[in-house]
């Protein structure tokens, strides 16, 4: 009884005004038993996967396609609209260090869970790829390699410094980040219709953008698997530490410069109450 009465603690603090869309991504993400935390590892792992075998089979050169940067951007993004459906309600679909790193220092995300959600992550990606190349011909990532950096291999542009591409993928994350704080925001829990579909498109407009610059990776777990498969390392690092960066930095400005509480309205202030009401009874017959 006293877990329940922790657990409803967790999800609707007092007087907050955090509204459910919040609270289920706040519940999903901490995890509550063994079944619960498998399932969580299983959606990372298997979201982060799909984002890399599918996303990077976008960029292979071959079988008479040449893929562009919209091309790519479009493809990406509709994987990620197919990994939230899919993965959305189980662990809140981050596929991403970077978003999960935003969800700990935002509050959403325990210790524990966000190093269960990188591992799942980081593993899925280099699964992911690896299953690409067992299903493509090897001779297309060779010329990949040998005309370039390597199939899905994220590096800067050659007309960019160093410092001009670490910009770039830092302020690019930061706008998904901060996306995924506004959705995570509880004045925004009401307009979460049609969420995966707005959050691809979102995904398309920062890759057409920013793709012929550095690639748009935005995520160490995307950019991981190529470079260790290919062996190819170009100005990987940038890739390791601007969004990561951006995931611990953006977050704060949001929660301390624009997050605010939703207002109750009054059937929402009834269920508030009432639910305070059944919490006190329940404390009290367990004290008797």
């Amino acid at each position: 009884m006293i877990h329940y009465v922790q657990e409803v603690e967790k999800r609707f603090p007092t007087g907050t005004g955090i509204e459910p869309a919040v609270s289920e991504l706040a519940i999903y993400s901490t995890g509550h038993n063994a079944r619960d935390v498998v399932s969580i590892f299983l959606a990372e792992f298997s979201g982060t996967a799909t984002l890399v075998f599918l996303g990077c089979m976008c960029c292979v050169t071959g079988f008479g396609n040449t893929p562009t940067h919209v091309s790519v951007a479009i493809g990406i993004g509709f994987t990620i609209m197919m990994a939230i459906i899919i993965f959305g309600h189980v662990s809140g679909a981050h596929i991403n260090p970077s978003l999960s790193i935003a969800a700990l220092v935002y509050g959403l995300l325990n210790i524990p869970m966000f190093i269960l959600y990188l591992i799942a992550q980081f593993l899925g990606g280099l699964c992911g790829y690896g299953l690409l190349m067992a299903v493509t011909p090897m001779k297309l990532f060779t010329e990949a390699l040998e005309t370039g950096n390597g199939a899905c291999v994220t590096a800067p542009h050659d007309d960019l410094s160093t410092w001009e591409a670490f910009g770039v993928e830092f302020f690019i994350t930061g706008i998904l980040v901060w996306t995924c704080c506004g959705l995570w925001d509880p004045r925004n829990s009401k307009f979460g219709e049609g969420l995966p579909v707005k959050f691809a498109l979102i995904i398309v407009g920062i890759a057409i953008a920013a793709g012929p610059y550095t690639g748009a990776s935005m995520n160490p777990a995307r950019t991981l698997p190529p470079s260790v498969w290919n062996a190819s390392y170009k100005s990987t690092w940038i890739y390791f530490v601007a969004p990561p960066l951006a995931g611990m930095v953006m977050p704060l400005i949001y929660k301390y410069v624009f997050r605010r509480e939703a207002p109750q309205d009054e059937h929402t202030a009834m269920i508030t109450r009432t639910t305070e009401q059944i919490k006190a009874s329940i404390v009290e017959q367990h004290r008797i």
